[in-house]
């Protein structure tokens, strides 16, 4: 018995030893604890993901709704794929965007029409604190999300007021190799063609008007630029085209009076195409065209039309190799629009070079200093919106300020066919849009 008592006393001790008496449960509560840290931290980690997804779905559907591409157009996935690289910059993978178009009509009495851009998209991420020891998440998981936006519009009446002078004869883009390269004034009527269509696709009356410009602009075989005079002009004045000659015309426009008879046609110069130099008021064709045996029609204003493939058969074939004066052709194109009835109203011009004669006190830059951007903008001011102009300076840098005409959101440069055709496109599809509810 005497054996025991050693053994016996040894256990006595353990029992009554206290030290370390929370190791045990906390080793048997070490992997629900693990576990809780995990999908705690996990958990919140990935509740943010799919929010920041969401946040970055939203804003990609805004973006398209400004742009309004359309249903299948590769720049809306890579638009929003970028606005997902941009705010899922730490994930592994990110799925190529699941994109629907919707369109409806909210109110047809008042020509009110909406389109709408869905978007969906799934990224993977890794998880911090995967483990196969303790409950978990797995390895890689799958976040998705998706956004909507909604714009809605009002019908329209555009008008794109387009230099033909003998620059725009020129490529738009580099040509490589052999391969031709189309000239920039074709170019402007493609997109405005184009355009067209895709406001005729809404079915609630949008109309689209085309006025070239040169040196002055032509209503059928008369010269008529829509100045107002002081006095009458000498006949000889627009029979030459030397700066010299054409530069007595200043002195004999009244420029407060020609901003006040906006939107009015005005008839102090009228003049048979005939006796007109073949530089001024769009009388002469391009002799490139008629080298190639081309059909070519005589440019001159194509009023509102609601019909794309009319507009498309009167402008087509039209060419012109003339001066440039910028003025002239902003008068025409609001006595055009100011005939519509359309919610909206906007002035699109093109240009690719400065007013001829190139002086810094030019007809353009004296009717700009006597308020000729604000007075078209009240004109063209309708009670459902504010009158729009829009100015592109295609591969040129103006020396007139036409960001302070046309406001800094309405004026684009545009160097190659891509970022003209954005320009135009953006000129008429200004609105970003709003958010709407989502799957």
């Amino acid at each position: 018995m005497f054996m025991h008592q050693p053994w016996l006393a040894l256990v006595r001790r353990f029992l009554a030893d206290s030290r370390g008496a929370f190791a045990i449960s906390l080793a048997l509560l070490g992997a629900f604890l693990l576990s809780m840290a995990a999908l705690g931290l996990e958990g919140s980690r990935y509740v943010m993901e799919q929010a920041r997804l969401s946040d970055a779905m939203e804003q990609a559907a805004l973006a398209l709704t400004a742009e309004d591409n359309g249903e299948g157009a590769e720049r809306n996935y890579a638009l929003s794929s970028d606005w997902l690289a941009a705010y899922m910059n730490h994930a592994e993978k990110v799925e190529r965007p699941v994109i629907r178009v919707l369109h409806g009509v909210a109110n047809s009495a008042h020509h009110l029409a909406w389109v709408e851009y869905r978007l969906s998209s799934h990224v993977l991420q890794s998880s911090w604190f995967s483990s196969a020891f303790f409950p978990s998440f797995n390895k890689q998981v799958n976040v998705g999300n998706n956004g909507a936006a909604r714009k809605f519009r009002s019908n329209i009446d555009v008008a794109f007021v387009v230099d033909f002078s003998g620059s725009m004869r020129q490529s738009i883009d580099k040509e490589i190799g052999n391969k031709s390269k189309p000239w920039k004034m074709d170019v402007a009527k493609q997109i405005t063609v184009k355009l067209a269509r895709q406001l005729a696709e809404y079915d609630i009356d949008n109309k689209v008007a085309f006025i070239p410009f040169g040196w002055g602009t032509r209503k059928g075989n008369v010269c008529a630029p829509q100045f107002v005079l002081n006095a009458p002009i000498p006949p000889e004045l627009f029979s030459k085209n030397d700066a010299g000659t054409i530069a007595k015309l200043y002195d004999y426009i009244d420029y407060p009076a020609t901003i006040n008879a906006i939107p009015h046609q005005v008839n102090d110069i009228r003049i048979n195409i005939n006796q007109v130099d073949e530089l001024l008021c769009l009388s002469f064709h391009s002799p490139e065209s008629i080298e190639e045996g081309l059909t070519m029609t005589q440019a001159e204003t194509i009023p509102l039309t609601a019909d794309p493939e009319q507009l498309n058969k009167a402008i087509i074939n039209m060419s012109a190799s003339d001066r440039t004066l910028v003025s002239s052709g902003m008068l025409e194109g609001t006595q055009v629009l100011a005939k519509g009835s359309a919610s909206r109203k906007v002035l699109v011009i093109v240009s690719d070079g400065q007013d001829w004669p190139m002086q810094n006190e030019g007809i353009t830059q004296r009717l700009l200093d006597n308020g000729l951007c604000e007075k078209i903008r009240s004109v063209l001011t309708t009670p459902h919106a504010v009158g729009k102009i829009a100015f592109i300076a295609l591969k040129y840098n103006p020396t007139s300020d036409w960001e302070k005409c046309v406001g800094s959101n309405n004026f684009y440069t545009a160097q190659n066919f891509q970022e003209f055709e954005d320009a135009m496109t953006r000129a008429v599809y200004e609105e970003v849009g709003h958010n709407t509810l989502k799957d």
